[in-house]
């Protein structure tokens, strides 16, 4: 296993069983998704960097580290957009939907200034790395 797959799994594992004390942050805001799988319905668990965007919500990069291929996430959501999250220590339930491409060209600048290294993950991935807004229904 190579060491990202066993800190996504060892971050998961404490971001969830600290309800966000730690984890939620490891330089940059992180989100835990609670997502249900595309084909199987189980439930899932998922780390990612996230970007405020108020007072809609946060905004999530399915990046997959520039990899072809968006991460399985991105498929639950699309699949099934109501979800629980956990950003720093508050729970929220979401419902996610991906940014049109005028939203995408507008947020795309703020979220480089935050976190440069997307560009390259963008121009390694050779597609178009998706937005999504998770929208806040409601404040556990």
């Amino acid at each position: 296993m190579a060491n990202f797959e066993w800190f996504t799994k060892a971050h998961r594992f404490v971001f969830h069983h600290t309800h966000g004390w730690i984890g939620g942050n490891l330089g940059a805001p992180m989100v835990l998704m609670y997502t249900i799988g595309a084909k199987t319905g189980a439930m899932r668990l998922a780390p990612v960097q996230y970007y405020p965007v108020e007072p809609e919500g946060i905004l999530v990069l399915a990046s997959n580290n520039g990899q072809p291929k968006a991460p399985g996430w991105y498929y639950n959501l699309k699949a099934h957009p109501d979800i629980d999250i956990l950003a720093g220590r508050l729970k929220r339930r979401v419902r996610a939907e991906e940014l049109s491409a005028k939203r995408r060209a507008e947020v795309w600048p703020e979220m480089l200034k935050q976190n440069p290294q997307i560009a390259t993950y963008a121009a390694k991935a050779g597609r178009t790395l998706p937005i999504m807004l998770l929208r806040t229904v409601k404040t556990y």
